[in-house]
């Protein structure tokens, strides 16, 4: 027996292990956001938009098949209390082999990737990239063991050490004038970095055996997993086909980037958090209500954060786009406006697959997952009539009507009410409100005397002082939460 419950990976100050990991988590995120902005603002400089095209086109491919790589077993491992040695070598052989699988299917079948795009030069760009399944094949189950043991300073590490490395080689080959290989081997790069440290961070090494039965005991929930993310690549990409395909590339655009800004919060914060939390949730998988404290409690701080975001961004949504973007983008300011609710909905929303994932009911993750993804797809069809705005308002009430009944399901395996949630989230709902009903008057008194640039800056930063103020006021606790994260001790009183 490998690890014989987790009382040696979690520790009994749970909190203070949440919290860290949140804080190394959200380090590593903000740090690789950086150093991708940097390297690619200089790699923009230095390669043809070609070259950059190329890579997109193989990414996409790629990124496909990326969904299968580790068929799911990653969260069994995270979720299971007792895991065998056994079974952790046989979940590593399976890893190692569905990577090379990946690597071959990629290697052969990239000719009809070039066919897909009418473009030859994508054959062996594709093959290159193919070594990357391969290459990470040999780690994915380490990476899980240190999620599951909250190590996450020490993942963020490896992380940002991996985006250097490939950040590095890209610029160095880049002035070489190695063109598009310079992107293949920023990513190589990167990939081959995290393996190592991976590899190297980890006690655990794979035994030569390999039990179908103990294989057995995660197989529902590993394959309702990846069943699940299948089904919800194609959804999530569903309405950029549709709107590509009956709508033309230039709504497509003004879709994309206001699609992207909605998902900022959810990709950055809410995915984040998520992500430290189910290792926790996994622990208290037999303790209903320490669970759902806590996911309350959580809820409510990413709530403090993203709700406030997402009304700044709706209030905000004219300057914002002109002044950063040119008044060629208006057309995506109502569209951000209709959006960005959807975008405080789904903040929240997203961390529920952690309960599901914990609880081990992915089936019931798959299955009503398929009903709300199916709805998504319907909802982008109807919508096309009336065009991009009528894609967007028609995914909008679909997000709204499904809210209840998303919450509801899951919080059954918790003995959660929906009633509850909202009890801890209607604080920063109103405080949000409050800001955005403020900034308006703060920008009726002052829009007409400075730029652009000046009031989006003085509103952003008056919002912020505003909502801060308000949470101190009436959410104090959260606030704090949220400052114990960021490593700020606030003084009560």
């Amino acid at each position: 027996m490998y690890l014989n419950g987790r009382n040696g990976e979690i520790g009994s100050n749970i909190k203070s292990q949440s919290i860290t990991g949140v804080r190394w988590s959200g380090i590593a995120q903000a740090g690789r956001q950086i150093a991708q902005l940097i390297t690619t603002i200089v790699l923009a400089r230095l390669l043809a938009p070609s070259e950059f095209g190329l890579i997109s086109m193989a990414i996409v491919v790629i990124g496909f098949i990326s969904i299968f790589k580790d068929l799911g077993t990653s969260a069994a491992v995270i979720q299971r209390r007792e895991l065998s040695d056994e079974l952790l070598s046989s979940i590593f052989w399976i890893n190692t082999g569905f990577g090379t699988f990946s690597m071959l299917l990629v290697f052969l079948g990239a000719p009809l990737g070039a066919m897909l795009y009418n473009n030859p030069q994508v054959t062996p760009v594709l093959q290159a990239l193919s070594l990357g399944f391969f290459i990470s094949g040999f780690t994915i189950l380490h990476q899980a063991l240190l999620e599951r043991s909250l190590s996450f300073g020490t993942l963020a590490k490896i992380e940002l050490a991996a985006v250097l490395s490939g950040s590095i080689a890209g610029i160095v080959l880049a002035l070489l004038g190695a063109g598009v290989w310079s992107l293949v081997m920023q990513i190589l790069t990167n990939v081959t970095m995290t393996t190592v440290l991976l590899w190297f961070s980890t006690s655990w090494r794979p035994r030569l055996v390999f039990n179908w039965n103990e294989v057995k005991s995660i197989k529902n929930y590993s394959l309702n997993l990846t069943g699940f993310a299948v089904f919800n690549y194609f959804a999530r990409n569903a309405d950029y086909l549709l709107i590509g395909r009956y709508l033309g590339a230039q709504d497509l655009g003004y879709y994309t980037l206001a699609y992207r800004i909605l998902l900022f919060p959810v990709k950055n914060i809410s995915k984040v958090i998520s992500r430290v939390m189910f290792p926790v949730y996994s622990n208290l998988q037999d303790d209903n209500q320490r669970l759902a404290n806590i996911y309350l409690k959580v809820s409510s701080t990413i709530a403090l954060i993203t709700f406030p975001l997402m009304a700044g961004v709706f209030t905000l949504s004219k300057p914002f786009i002109v002044s950063l973007f040119g008044t060629k983008w208006e057309p995506v300011i109502l569209l951000i406006m209709i959006l960005s609710p959807v975008g405080l909905i789904q903040s929240i929303g997203t961390t529920v697959g952690a309960i599901y994932q914990a609880k081990g009911r992915t089936d019931i993750m798959f299955r009503w997952g398929l009903v709300t993804e199916t709805c998504a797809i319907i909802s982008f069809i109807v919508g096309l009539r009336w065009g991009v705005i009528g894609v967007a308002i028609a995914y909008a009430i679909v997000s709204f009507a499904l809210f209840y009944p998303s919450f509801y399901i899951v919080f059954r395996l918790i003995n959660l009410k929906v009633s509850n949630l909202i009890d801890y989230l209607y604080k920063p709902f109103l405080n949000s409100v409050v800001m955005s009903l403020l900034i308006v008057l703060f920008g009726l008194l002052i829009s007409k005397f400075v730029s652009d640039y000046l009031y989006l800056f003085l509103a952003v930063l008056f919002g912020i002082t505003i909502y801060t103020l308000m949470s101190y006021l009436f959410n104090r606790d959260y606030l704090y939460a949220f400052f114990e994260i960021l490593g700020i001790k606030a003084k009560e009183g």
